[in-house]
């Protein structure tokens, strides 16, 4: 229970967010889609009963309460990804980058981008009568996110990030997946839990990828790859 207090302290506001030692972050990732579907019943079921009638105010609701839960942590970090990516720049100058407090244009126009995107994607799921598949976006993305640990646990930089590399395992990698199209298979149908999870998977090996090229990988990546998986789930269980 320690790993999943720890998994839920740091990516949540509903956790113990001081404390954990360094092997319980390791431990937490094998949490990280429960966490998700925690997360996604919290933000989603308030808005489903007091406005299910309208699928817009919904999703506007889901992308607040998203936010707040998460103090706004993995949104920051796909600005400081987006911001180092924007400016070209390679090795340390890259991290240089994604370390400046500021929001560049490049961070802005990515948080426009996906903080937009979240609440189209989630309104069109509820204005279709599928608001457990918002819920299940967020197991996505956070099972995305151990993906893309398992495949850069070699590139980890110093930082708090790096703690959770070694519990990203080939075995946690497939644990996590069979935990999230276990959730899947219970909120979705089937075609969606595939599609969503295929879009994830790409999601994690482009910033996979991007992470080799430029030399590394950090706590802002995982940042990123959460939201970003989020969003490509919608768009798999859309297609």
């Amino acid at each position: 229970m320690r790993g999943f207090l720890a998994a839920l302290g740091f990516l949540t506001r509903f956790g113990p967010a001081a404390g954990a030692r360094p092997a319980n972050f390791a431990a937490s990732v094998v949490w990280f889609p429960v966490v998700g579907l925690v997360l996604g019943g919290v933000a989603a079921a308030p808005a489903q009963v007091f406005f299910g009638g309208s699928p817009w105010v919904c999703a506007w609701l889901v992308v607040v309460l998203d936010l707040w839960a998460t103090r706004g942590l993995h949104a920051d970090g796909l600005a400081d990804v987006a911001d180092a990516w924007g400016s070209m720049a390679r090795g340390d100058r890259f991290f240089e980058i994604m370390k400046d407090s500021r929001v560049g244009a490049f961070g802005a126009m990515g948080l426009f981008v996906v903080l937009a995107g979240k609440l189209v994607l989630f309104a069109a799921l509820f204005e279709a009568g599928r608001g457990w598949a918002v819920v299940f976006s967020f197991v996505v993305g956070r099972t995305c996110v151990v993906w893309l640990m398992g495949m850069t646990r070699h590139l980890g930089r110093p930082g708090l990030g790096s703690l959770f590399l070694d519990g990203a395992s080939p075995g946690v990698m497939a644990w996590t997946l069979a935990t999230a199209t276990a959730a899947g298979v219970c909120l979705v149908p089937v075609r969606g839990v595939v599609l969503a999870l295929a879009f994830g998977a790409v999601v994690a090996a482009m910033l996979s990828g991007l992470a080799r090229n430029r030399g590394g990988v950090n706590g802002d990546f995982f940042g990123a790859c959460i939201v970003i998986g989020e969003l490509a789930a919608c768009l798999g269980m859309l297609a």
